[in-house]
């Protein structure tokens, strides 16, 4: 199969900084969206530092062994858990990260927070990964019949992050790649403000993944651009 990948941040119309980070590397199978964590200082940098230490992690990885993923999110965290007592020793600094690693025929995945990968196949549009926020965690919990002790005010407030406290408890997985998978991983100034109806038909209309992710930051942003926008997109075909 044939990968195509692109990718694309902006600001949006409101920040005075973006603060999402992403990967795009076709040369080790590499892609990721960071999304530092608003409320708390520093969230440029704790996207930042997120990529590039998975980065570095990956590419440093000799080729044939095995990756063990939940290893290089705990690494990850433990970095910029360092920085943040530097930087932030009150309120420490934070990231989301969703990443996908391609490994043959195989589509790796990790995930913390908020920030989403998508899969289309067959025109069918699926959210591949947990929203770790409590408006998620409110749900499952109202599914299991507990109860439930958070305001739906906060539902938007993340549960999980890069650069909290250890340990952290990543979602780690893998799919199989079919011919003409199409994946997206975004950040929430994306999934925030398009339905995924609306996510289905562009990335079932484009031509290519360059024209996936610039319309749907131009419609993000033609919606106020309330936040950073920032999106990755691999066709497979």
């Amino acid at each position: 199969m044939k990968l195509r990948s692109f990718a694309h941040t902006d600001i949006g119309r409101v920040r005075s900084e973006n603060e999402d980070s992403y990967l795009c590397n076709d040369t080790i199978g590499l892609y990721a969206v960071a999304d530092g964590i608003g409320g708390l200082p520093s969230g440029a940098q704790a996207s930042q530092l997120t990529v590039q230490t998975l980065q570095k992690i990956v590419g440093e990885h000799a080729v044939g062994n095995k990756l063990n993923y939940e290893r290089i999110l705990t690494e990850i965290n433990d970095q910029v858990f360092q920085l943040g007592r530097v930087i932030s020793p009150q309120f420490g600094i934070g990231s989301t990260l969703t990443f996908a690693h391609v490994v043959g025929v195989k589509l790796h995945f990790g995930h913390v927070g908020d920030s989403t990968g998508l899969r289309l196949r067959s025109k069918v549009l699926q959210q591949l990964t947990t929203d770790h926020t409590i408006e998620t965690e409110l749900k499952a919990r109202a599914a299991r019949g507990e109860p439930l002790g958070m305001l739906m005010e906060n539902r938007n407030a993340l549960t999980r992050c890069i650069g909290q406290p250890p340990p952290l408890e990543p979602d780690c997985f893998a799919h199989t790649i079919l011919p003409h998978d199409r994946y997206l991983l975004c950040s929430d100034g994306i999934s925030r403000f398009i339905p995924p109806e609306e996510i289905a038909k562009v990335m079932t209309e484009a031509k290519d993944p360059e024209a996936v992710i610039t319309t749907l930051v131009d419609r993000a942003n033609e919606r106020g651009g309330l936040d950073n926008s920032t999106g990755v997109v691999m066709f497979f075909d």
